[in-house]
């Protein structure tokens, strides 16, 4: 057997496998934006496109990169992750040290979600509601343990959300300037707003000279232009699993 079979099994069947099926009922197709890690100029230019279009976006915060840097990108301070929150938008769960989820113990997984729930609610003032994957990975092992734990939690797994979704692997969109074409991004708009559905879209650093896991400032505003002549209406992830009766305590 090669190395790394069994892990990648893992990763395949956890993304294939619904651990929480839900079906989609929402009359009105929704839009989220969210952010992972997450850096500092997606919580200064990110969340300030949001706001002028009168929306709010989801954050996911692995708490103990706060003020240093991950992917050269520098990442929040918590004092900027409290005024988020108190402007209304949604700090996630994404463990305490941005874990790779597959790679740990499940005792060592309890104590990163443990801790970053606590820093989370110290922060916003409620612990997260919504979970990201760190690097998008997932197994079957972790998804079980984690699907407990959130209302709703998310992938990197490409598509629109409607018909029956699973709330322990929603799908999301890569909004990157490198990669979400013109013909893409028109295409699932086109299609939520025919369809219905919940569209997610995620990433990372937004700024003028974008990394190639994030966008530009100006590319954002357009995608969010496109949202706004569609009379898509943009809520965060958590606001949408409370719509849809899956909220936890």
């Amino acid at each position: 057997m090669k190395p790394g079979f069994l892990p990648g099994l893992s990763r395949r069947l956890a993304r294939a496998i619904p651990f929480r099926p839900h079906r989609w009922r929402l009359a009105q197709p929704v839009v989220s934006f969210s952010f992972d890690d997450f850096p500092a100029s997606a919580a200064r230019h990110g969340a300030s496109l949001l706001e002028a279009h009168g929306a709010r976006g989801t954050f996911y915060f692995a708490d103990a990169l706060a003020g240093g840097t991950e992917n050269a990108q520098p990442i929040v301070t918590p004092a900027e992750v409290a005024a988020l929150a108190a402007r209304g938008h949604e700090i996630g769960g994404h463990t305490h040290g941005h874990a790779d989820v597959q790679q740990v113990s499940p005792a060592f997984l309890h104590a990163e979600i443990t801790a970053n729930n606590a820093a989370i609610a110290a922060l916003a003032g409620r612990a997260p509601r919504s979970f990201a994957y760190p690097f998008g990975i997932v197994s079957l092992a972790a998804k079980h343990r984690l699907a407990r734990h959130y209302a709703g939690l998310r992938g990197i797994q490409p598509g629109i959300n409607r018909g029956w979704i699973d709330l322990a692997h929603l799908r999301a969109e890569e909004l990157y300037d490198q990669s979400l074409t013109p013909l893409r991004l028109h295409t699932l708009l086109d299609d939520l707003a025919r369809r219905g559905g919940w569209l997610i879209f995620y990433t990372h650093d937004v700024r003028n000279d974008p990394s190639a896991i994030g966008c530009s400032p100006l590319f954002m505003a357009m995608v969010l232009e496109q949202v706004r002549r569609r009379g898509l209406p943009i809520q965060t992830i958590a606001a949408v699993l409370a719509a849809m009766g899956t909220e936890r305590a």
